[in-house]
């Protein structure tokens, strides 16, 4: 059922220019219907996707009858939910019932599962209405999106430069409006570099937050070895809708009892910039960001400053960061390719092996051979850090810190160096060295755009806070969002 006076004709922006939170209202408050919005978003994807490859395969069919009983739903009173009526997409590591699921793998390219994932099933009971699946690199293994299966994802700033990756497809399509909000998921950066990249906002939970069943790398129907590290988060325009997306997918599992009874991140507590107490670091160890991205930080924290935060340039006390990083890459050498069937197992390793200067390819090498001994030791130096991160930012409200060493790269070869002011740095450590610390700790970390570089590309920072204490972080990014003038609209892509 439309509703009878459309945005278009109110001057109402268009509903494709909405951020989650306001669509939500405005299909409740019957300013544009479900059918609306669907065919907005669908009209737009369609015409705007074949440049970016971000959505992968489509649900419009299932998608449209569900819009329309949505809207009849909603005519006689019934509310679904926070999202009713609010059409999405997920990324396509996240199965969907009766939908192909990919992983971008061409092993799975006919896949279609019998059961959503926890993620998908909980968004839908919400309200919201799926209508496509985003491009990942095979098996979310990379920190761009590309592959044999669907091809190369572009980021909607620059299409010759990269979204990131794994949740690449997802980071574009939200940048570029082509959905109102995204989940990805995150081992070593995969939700918190496309954020970064593509200029939105982005949540890499605390651990175990928020329940991965259903997600692949695990293979559909084995054993779920992926057990430490991995998340799911939402990807969107707006803090505020990150918060309701997050509160949506949050909480226990029965399919993945890991996942605690959490407390719920609630409705937002305004927080006034003038008393944050702010730490920053453009430096952590091995990883140091290019010059741009270190300028844009230290205006991005004077300016905190300026507005009365206190703010103070500091690292963990003790904290090894590249003991940290080896860690992170035993971990997930361990978990993802040591399970592997032997000759799969030396495809995974094989492809490290060249990366002799990279620290994170040189620890996942070490992970694949782990034995369930160097396995526990691995954790317990793992707890090792995770003490004394938690010590330090008992003392501060956030702590600040660069999200990649530059902004996005053009594509570039997996494994080729990266340059960083000049000098080739190794892949995975240019791409993932800052994000892969905070999966090694389980931190909740989001990001945001602080500038733009003097090419006008996006540049995020990771504010990272205290285990469980996602919601105060929601809080503070809400009040810091505005000092890097917020998210902006590609300029190719503006609605």
């Amino acid at each position: 059922m439309k509703s009878s006076v459309s945005p278009q004709e109110s001057g109402a922006r268009p509903l494709v220019s909405l951020t989650t939170t306001e669509l939500a209202a405005a299909l409740r408050e019957r300013r544009g219907s479900a059918v609306e919005a669907l065919d907005a978003f669908l009209a737009r994807a369609r015409q705007l996707n074949p440049a970016l490859n971000a959505v992968v395969t489509w649900n419009e069919a299932p998608a449209r009858k569900r819009a329309e009983a949505a809207d009849a739903a909603l005519a006689r009173g019934e509310l679904w939910g926070p999202l009713h009526g609010v059409p999405f997409t997920v990324k396509d590591a996240f199965s969907t019932q009766g939908l192909r699921t990919t992983s971008a793998h061409p092993a799975l390219a006919e896949y279609v599962p019998a059961r959503d994932a926890t993620v998908v099933a909980r968004l839908q009971a919400a309200g919201a209405i799926l209508f496509g699946k985003t491009n990942l690199p095979p098996f979310a293994g990379d920190f761009q999106t590309d592959g044999p299966l669907w091809g190369r994802t572009n980021n909607p700033h620059d299409l010759g430069r990269t979204p990131g990756g794994s949740s690449g497809g997802a980071a574009a399509a939200v940048a570029a409006g082509l959905t109102p909000f995204e989940v990805g998921s995150d081992i070593g950066g995969s939700i918190r570099q496309p954020a970064h990249y593509c200029g939105v906002v982005g949540i890499k939970p605390t651990e175990h937050r928020v329940s991965t069943f259903g997600h692949i790398p695990d293979a559909p129907g084995g054993p779920r070895h992926v057990r430490h590290m991995a998340c799911a988060g939402p990807l969107a325009r707006s803090v505020a809708d990150v918060r309701l997306i997050l509160s949506l997918i949050e909480g226990a599992d029965p399919s993945a009892p890991e996942v605690p009874p959490v407390v719920p991140v609630g409705a937002a507590k305004p927080r006034a910039l003038k008393g944050l107490r702010l730490a920053w670091a453009d430096t952590l160890g091995p990883f140091q960001a290019d010059r741009e991205t270190r300028e844009l930080l230290q205006r991005f924290t004077a300016a905190a400053r300026a507005e009365g935060a206190v703010v103070e340039q500091a690292v963990p006390p003790g904290q090894d960061f590249a003991d940290l990083v080896e860690v992170w890459g035993l971990m997930e050498g361990g978990e993802v390719g040591a399970p592997l069937d032997p000759p799969v197992r030396e495809g995974y390793r094989g492809q490290f092996l060249p990366l002799e200067r990279d620290l994170l390819a040189k620890a996942i090498v070490q992970g694949t051979h782990l034995d369930m001994t160097g396995y526990g030791a691995a954790l317990t130096r793992r707890d090792g850090h995770i003490a004394l991160l938690e010590d330090f930012l008992a003392g501060w409200d956030a702590w600040l810190v660069p999200v990649a060493m530059t902004a996005a790269p053009v594509h570039t070869p997996f494994g080729a160096p990266v340059e960083v002011d000049g000098v080739s740095r190794p892949y995975l450590e240019a791409f993932g060295g800052f994000t892969s610390l905070f999966n090694a700790t389980g931190s909740p970390v989001v990001v945001f755009p602080m500038g733009h570089t003097s090419a006008g590309l996006p540049v995020g920072v990771q504010l990272v806070g205290r285990r469980w204490a996602d919601g105060a972080l929601l809080d503070v990014a809400e009040a810091l969002l505005p000092l890097g003038g917020g998210v902006r609209w590609p300029s190719a892509f503006a609605p």
